[in-house]
């Protein structure tokens, strides 16, 4: 139970006629206070840190309450935005609490953290505010993968914008002008929609069975076919140039079509939203393998990200381009191994590259 709401009920009268506690009477006379395991605070009005417990060291990255107080000078200066301290503040001279109040805290090593303020204002007997008192819990976890879940959204409705602007635009054209086409051209404007749809269709399916969690509902069927050919069928609805590379030789693989254009349609759109602004594919024979590189010019991928930007709802970074794809990279994955093959990322020769990696037929 959090500090507001015991103020809250205890009597009115002996809460106003507390003293200002000096520093440090919380936290070195409370065993209580001490044992707690939610971190407990009191600031001033002026964001002194009046008092607190080793948890809230423990949150902010400290390793005593000692060390805390003598790193802050004042409240706001943790917070990343300090608009948020000052709103915290309105909010709270509003109502006389606050309960869930998200903000973003900057440890001493750089990193930050969020955290979930429930706080109230204690006052004295002419209702004067002297202090505020509260706990915050991390709630890290749970802000990134909102932030995940919305990026995951935004890809969602990129990835399906192409097939179905394709769809939309075939569609108005044979409707427009279809006497001004020959036979052969509405054939293949058919089939293009056809195919569009086909792709679209078998995107929501997997992002319906990804988003509720069960990627081993994800099924493949393989069979040999050429990966250039299914390659240029993904290429061939995007507006950018997209320089494509091939060895002489052999391009069968042992497959499932369906998937592997999935998984370069997941790689194109991640280069080409978050790459350089250079972005080719290119194939290599290696070993029993065939490689298919989706590379663009851009920033490599720090290390720390590399195994992160597989996994569900997770963010990666690079440098001063916005996030990674999120569960798209971690469907594709599973496609590739499903597959028998693998999906990685390697930066290499300058450029930053994910390497899908099938059996050659």
């Amino acid at each position: 139970m959090s500090h507001p709401h015991r103020a809250d009920t205890r009597g009115r009268t002996d809460i106003r006629q507390d003293p200002i506690p000096e520093p440090g009477d919380i936290g070195e006379s409370n065993a209580f206070f001490k044992r707690m395991p939610v971190a407990f605070y009191r600031s001033g009005l002026n964001g002194a840190l009046i008092a607190a417990n080793p948890a809230l060291a423990t949150l902010l990255g400290y390793e005593t309450v000692e060390d805390l107080k003598s790193h802050i000078a004042t409240v706001e200066s943790v917070y990343v935005n300090p608009e948020r301290r000052r709103r915290w503040i309105d909010d709270i001279g509003a109502t006389g609490v606050v309960y869930d109040f998200d903000i973003e805290l900057r440890r001493p090593d750089g990193t930050t953290i969020w955290a979930r303020d429930s706080a109230g204002a204690i006052r004295d007997e002419t209702g004067e505010v002297m202090y505020y008192e509260g706990s915050l819990v991390d709630v890290t976890d749970k802000i990134d993968a909102q932030k995940a879940k919305d990026e995951f959204i935004a890809t969602v409705s990129h990835e399906l914008r192409n097939p179905i602007a394709a769809i939309l635009g075939l569609g108005q054209e044979l409707a427009n002008d279809y006497e001004s086409f020959t036979d052969e051209d509405r054939r293949e404007m058919a089939q293009l929609i056809a195919r569009q749809a086909d792709d679209a269709s078998w995107l929501i399916e997997d992002l319906l069975v990804a988003y509720g969690g069960d990627l081993n509902g994800v099924s493949v069927h393989t069979q040999v076919f050429d990966v250039v050919k299914e390659i240029e069928r993904v290429l061939e609805v995007e507006d950018h140039l997209i320089d494509l590379k091939v060895f002489d030789g052999s391009s069968q693989v042992n497959a499932d079509p369906r998937r592997t254009r999935q998984i370069l349609k997941n790689l194109v759109s991640n280069a080409l939203r978050y790459g350089g602004e250079t972005v080719g594919v290119a194939l290599a024979k290696v070993g029993d393998r065939i490689e298919v590189k989706v590379q663009d010019s851009g920033e490599a991928i720090p290390d720390v990200d590399v195994e992160r930007i597989f996994k569900s709802f997770e963010l990666g970074s690079r440098g001063t381009h916005p996030n990674s794809v999120g569960l798209g990279l971690t469907v594709a994955r599973r496609l590739a191994r499903l597959m028998e093959g693998d999906l990685t990322y390697r930066f290499e020769e300058g450029w930053s590259t994910f390497v899908l990696s099938l059996p050659t037929a």
